[in-house]
């Protein structure tokens, strides 16, 4: 949490919610209006859209047979990969926050 702003937080999920109070917005915080838990899954739900990406490439879940010094490099080429993908014709969907659409 210390990369952080000032004034910027991050969502997650409830399982973070002990985490740093000031800076993670959780469904489960009292601070949070009815209202907006579902705005807040589905700013999570893009998120887990990003990680299945990830997630499709075997990145994070299969034995990296490598020097493990090339593993940040492959870890790059595929965060560019799929920025790509986002940019070239399979965007994330948009999620209204704020009266702002966030598209991606």
């Amino acid at each position: 949490m210390m990369q952080l702003e000032e004034f910027e937080r991050v969502e997650a999920d409830d399982g973070y919610i002990g985490e740093a109070p000031l800076k993670v917005k959780c469904p489960g915080c009292c601070t949070v209006p009815e209202e907006r838990k579902q705005v807040m899954n589905r700013v999570r739900s893009r998120q887990e859209t990003i990680n299945k990406r990830f997630k499709d490439w075997g990145i994070l879940f299969k034995l990296f047979c490598h020097d493990i010094r090339l593993y940040l490099d492959v870890f790059v080429a595929i965060a560019v990969l799929c920025q790509l993908t986002i940019q070239l014709g399979e965007p994330l969907f948009p999620v209204n926050y704020d009266d702002e659409v966030m598209e991606g």
